[in-house]
Formats: C-alpha cells, sequence, structure tokens
C-alpha cells in the first residue's frame, strides 16, 4: 500500500505543477480563434426531439472516438440554448453536410431561426428514438448519448451510434477561415 500512496501522491504533485504552468502559458483568445480558423473541416448538423419539438444547431467539433463499440463526440459550447436540451434527450443525429448545404448550415448556426420549422420544412426521417436525420446528406446517424464530460467552456457529448445512412457520391462541405467550401481532392 506504501507503494499506491507514493505513486499517488507523486501523481497529485505532477498534475498540480502541470495545471500551474498551464495557467502561466495560456494563449489569449484572439490567438486561440487565430489558430482553430487554420483547422479545415467538415460541417455536420447536430438535431434532437426535446418532448416532440425538433432542435438542432451547426457543429464543427465533431469526430470518430471508437469503432467497438461505435462512438462519435460532438463539442457544444455551455452558453447556447441547444446545449440545454441535449442534456436533456437520450439522442442526437450527427449530419454530414454535403457541399450544396451552406446555406442549410448558415440556418442552423442562426439562433434567430426556429429550427423546428426548419427541420419540418425540409426533407427528413425520424428514427425509432424520434431523432430527425436530414436527407441529402453525405452521412446521418443517430446517436444514444452514453457519456457527458465538461471541457472548459464546453461539454463533450458521447453518442453510440444506434443507426445510420450515407450518400457516396455527394461530395463534403467544409469549413476553414469562417467560410465555407467544396472540398476538391487532388
Amino acid at each position: 500500500m506504501k507503494g499506491c500512496f507514493l505513486i499517488t501522491t507523486g501523481l497529485k504533485i505532477i498534475l498540480n505543477r502541470w495545471c500551474c504552468y498551464r495557467n502561466l502559458m495560456s494563449i489569449s483568445d484572439d490567438l486561440f480563434k487565430e489558430l482553430m480558423r487554420r483547422f479545415a473541416a467538415g460541417v455536420t448538423l447536430v438535431t434532437f426531439n426535446e418532448n416532440g419539438k425538433f432542435g438542432g444547431l451547426t457543429v464543427s467539433s465533431f469526430c470518430s472516438l471508437s469503432m467497438d463499440p461505435p462512438l462519435v463526440l460532438i463539442c457544444i459550447d455551455r452558453k447556447i440554448a441547444s446545449h440545454n436540451s441535449l442534456e436533456k434527450v437520450t439522442n442526437f443525429g450527427v449530419n454530414i453536410c454535403n457541399s450544396e448545404q451552406g446555406k442549410l448550415a448558415w440556418d442552423f448556426a442562426n439562433s434567430n431561426i426556429d429550427k423546428n420549422e426548419l427541420i419540418n420544412s425540409i426533407p427528413h426521417t425520424t428514427t425509432e428514438s424520434g431523432t430527425p436525420l436530414l436527407e441529402d446528406c453525405l452521412a446521418s446517424m443517430d446517436c444514444r448519448i452514453t457519456e457527458k464530460y465538461e471541457g472548459g467552456d464546453h461539454s463533450i457529448f458521447v453518442g453510440q451510434i444506434e443507426s445510420g445512412n450515407f450518400d457516396d457520391k455527394a461530395k463534403p462541405l467544409v469549413y476553414y477561415e469562417s467560410g465555407l467550401g467544396e472540398f476538391k481532392p487532388n
């Protein structure tokens, strides 16, 4: 047991020193934003069903996490209204935008647009869990929330994919330098 105590104490000291060093070396918000603008990312529309009312938002912080089990994650700003809704639902949809869905991505990003009306005005299907999945996307998946973690000013929602579909002919929509465009491979 003495060895475990020493390891635990040593780990606490290392983590404490790392946290202090990290706080001293923090960068400005502007530099952080400029650095992140340099990362080209696919565009996803996250959808959900909160008590029979559809909701959604545009998300660039999405990635695969595990193949076994099939897990993905999304990162959501805790200050936005959709965050509170995601905390109440069991499932969320991830809809990967095709290159022709730029306007739709901007509409989902606009907090002044009613997402229930928007989703009901476009082709979509509803999964067994009640989650709306948008048609004509590169890929869409229904994900059951399995974990939630805090990450700075965001929450990280982990979802296990329960169903999905894809279009192997469409091209992806990419977000880069605060703009949307089509990815053209070499």
